[in-house]
């Protein structure tokens, strides 16, 4: 992956900074080649051998913790190895409320280097979220972990209609569908499913992620925490003068995880390197830029989404919301071992809009 790579991808994200909370998927190719300066087909061009490479897998939808009235937490496991990682990750499907996890390489919050795996919790109660920390200690191979860190998902400013809920059954099994595909399983015209997924897209009721594996293309994540507030817009553009390529990001939700960082602010940008000699020279010259309190590097692979919790409860919502079919319960799509959901019934019966 070279730099017109890393241009093309930052900019599927708006305003070309990346977000843990996803992209819009309405973006348009035409879009991304003008602000990256070459031709719509040069950019289907790359996206195309980003699939053959393994690179990109499309995107997947996960839905907003907050449309249940949970927030999410975030913990880091220490595991041996990417294997043992995998592994881990394979079990945590079996743990209600977890909503994704994947294995990185890095400097955990508190100094454990090698791989960690990262999950993602829901959050309705302390005791709910303890009950599943608890759970997660015995699963760790070493019977410890770090967290839970705060909790910064965005809030979801929409109450949800019959056909919000409706469109959210459907979109995610069938992430990479067209809209016409979506609205005519939908049962609704175009038009109206487009607006439904914008509102439900720009007040963060879900979110759409890149499914991308960093490991295939040589990406670093650095986190960058600055000394004070004030420090970080002059840290991002003065990475940014260094290494055009990367891919910035708001890294908010680590502030304050350990007392030394309390007063701290932080970002994150994707860097391309090849080597592990190309991390530590990133490491080295980003710790050097005049405000920089700390860099941590990690790489790491694709996430792993687990469904079944937020599955149950928007089954539950569409139970609630729409009146019964006979014969025919509303169900979504339940992720297999290999993480992909499948076919809702949403899908299979061509449910009609009320």
């Amino acid at each position: 992956m070279n730099d017109l790579d890393l241009r093309i991808f930052r900019w599927m994200y708006p305003g070309g900074v990346w977000s843990w909370w996803g992209t819009d998927p309405r973006i348009s190719t035409s879009e991304i080649a003008a602000h990256v300066g070459v031709e719509r087909k040069t950019v289907w061009a790359r996206i195309r051998r980003w699939r053959s490479d393994g690179f990109w897998e499309g995107f997947e939808v996960r839905p907003n913790p907050r449309i249940f009235g949970a927030g999410q937490v975030h913990v880091e496991i220490p595991v041996e190895g990417p294997a043992q990682g995998a592994a881990l990750i394979d079990e945590l499907e079996h743990i209600d409320g977890v909503l994704w996890a994947h294995v990185a390489y890095g400097i955990s919050a508190h100094g454990h280097e090698g791989e960690v795996v990262w999950v993602a919790l829901a959050s309705e109660d302390a005791r709910r979220v303890n009950r599943r920390i608890r759970m997660l200690r015995r699963l760790s191979p070493t019977g410890g972990l770090d967290g839970p860190y705060r909790d910064t998902t965005p809030p979801c400013s929409h109450s949800l209609t019959a056909l919000d809920w409706r469109i959210i059954a459907c979109v995610i099994p069938n992430p990479n569908a067209s809209p016409v595909r979506l609205a005519r399983l939908l049962g609704v015209t175009l038009k109206t499913f487009a607006q439904h997924q914008a509102t439900l897209i720009e007040r963060h009721a879900i979110f759409y992620l890149p499914n991308v594996d960093w490991t295939k293309v040589g990406g670093v994540l650095l986190a960058l925490y600055c000394r004070t507030a004030g420090d970080v817009d002059r840290v991002r553009a003065e990475l940014e003068a260094r290494y055009p390529a990367s891919i910035p990001m708001t890294f908010d939700w680590c502030e304050g995880i350990s007392p030394e960082w309390e007063n701290s602010s932080s970002f994150a940008a994707m860097v391309p390197s090849h080597s592990p000699h190309e991390v530590h020279a990133l490491v080295r010259d980003t710790s050097r830029i005049p405000g920089v309190k700390l860099v941590r590097p990690e790489t790491w692979g694709p996430q792993r989404l687990y469904l079944d919790w937020a599955n149950r409860l928007a089954a539950e919502h569409m139970t609630a919301t729409m009146a019964p079919v006979p014969g025919h319960a509303p169900r979504l799509g339940v992720p297999g071992r290999n993480g992909r959901a499948t076919v809702t019934q949403v899908e299979s019966r061509g449910v009609t809009a009320p």
